[in-house]
């Protein structure tokens, strides 16, 4: 329970069946080729996200690179080549010395690191809002509060029933993350994704870091926002996926402590837990639900949701204006199985 990666001791068939999709993928030529499939699918990003801000969907973009610290020469030299591998560009290795000259936040436990660039990061919260505004603005109804229960497809189109209403249309796509294997199943469609909680809390400090700063022995990420610095780190895989459990805040605070000064650790705010979308193979499910004419599937992006977001959102209007469908590698059908609803 205090470290980075949790599997939480309780029977879980949900559980059973992805961490046996995940050791399948579990090796050298299945992560080239999810990496490789990731890789073409974010090559457009930063173009997407700079269009968006022209529209005034603006997240304050940083875009001086991450800092990627550890706590050892051999560890930093040892992550340096895995980035080198997938051909991202970094920087030589830097020094302790070095490190806290460019990061005075950094006390002498960070002993090695170097700077990954062409790597951005925005704040999710003016972002989504700025979003929301924008699609408001062209006249899009948003219907907040609203927990979808259940979906139905009849040669009409789509009713989805929610705790305001029933909503009907054409078509729907199916982007509620983790929320997707239940809305899913009752439609029949059982998708293997999984609840892969993460937790943050924000804090002040003497020196705010001038970039995201990715701790990796310690697997802890520090992200400068407007109000604080946001502290996030943890896998947990709990079926709960909405249950907070405070040992994970704490072990993040222990796990930066050595690298950080001047951290107000005992006035955290913000203390927060979220379930991301995990798939076995590490690859959304962008497509067609399984079995559905007027049905589509935006989920499972793992970690990487904020990123791909505006990459799934062009391939799915392709999709939906009869373009070119998305790459075999983000299938829904792979993750799918059939499921039989309640009282069907």
């Amino acid at each position: 329970p205090d470290r980075a990666l949790h599997i939480r001791p309780r029977p879980s068939a949900d559980l059973v069946r992805f961490l046996l999709g995940f050791a399948r993928h579990a090796n050298r030529r299945r992560y080239a080729e999810s990496a490789a499939a990731l890789a073409g699918l974010a090559a457009d990003t930063f173009p997407l996200f700079e269009e968006l801000a022209s529209l005034g969907v603006d997240g304050t973009a940083g875009k001086d690179g991450f800092l990627f610290v550890y706590g050892s020469a051999t560890s930093a030299r040892t992550s340096r080549e895995s980035f080198r591998r997938l051909g991202a560009p970094t920087e030589g290795i830097l020094g302790p010395a070095e490190l806290t000259d460019l990061e005075p936040c950094l006390t002498a436990g960070a002993q090695a690191g170097f700077v990954v660039g062409d790597q951005w990061w925005v704040d999710p919260n003016l972002f989504v809002d700025g979003l929301a505004a924008r699609l408001r603005g062209r006249g899009v109804e948003i219907i907040e509060g609203a927990r979808v229960t259940r979906a139905e497809e009849s040669a009409a189109g789509v009713r989805v029933h929610t705790s305001r209403g029933v909503v009907d249309g054409d078509v729907a796509v199916l982007a509620a993350g983790i929320w997707s294997r239940e809305i899913g199943r009752s439609l029949g469609v059982d998708l293997n994704i999984f609840p892969g909680k993460g937790y943050s809390f924000s804090v002040e400090m003497d020196q705010v870091p001038r970039r995201l700063i990715h701790l990796g022995d310690a697997h802890v990420v520090l992200t400068p926002l407007a109000k604080a610095t946001r502290i996030a780190g943890t896998m947990e895989f709990d079926r709960d996926h909405d249950r907070f459990d405070a040992r994970r805040v704490t072990a993040i605070a222990t796990a930066a402590r050595p690298y950080l000064r001047g951290v107000a650790w005992e006035n955290r705010t913000d203390e927060w837990t979220g379930a991301r979308p995990m798939t076995p193979d590490g690859l959304p499910a962008i497509g067609h639900l399984p079995g559905h004419r007027n049905i589509y599937v935006a989920s499972g992006h793992n970690m990487l949701g904020l990123t791909l977001g505006p990459a799934t959102g062009r391939l799915v209007t392709d999709l939906l204006t009869g373009g070119t469908a998305p790459a075999a590698a983000f299938d829904p059908a792979r993750i799918a199985r059939r499921h039989r609803p309640p009282g069907s």
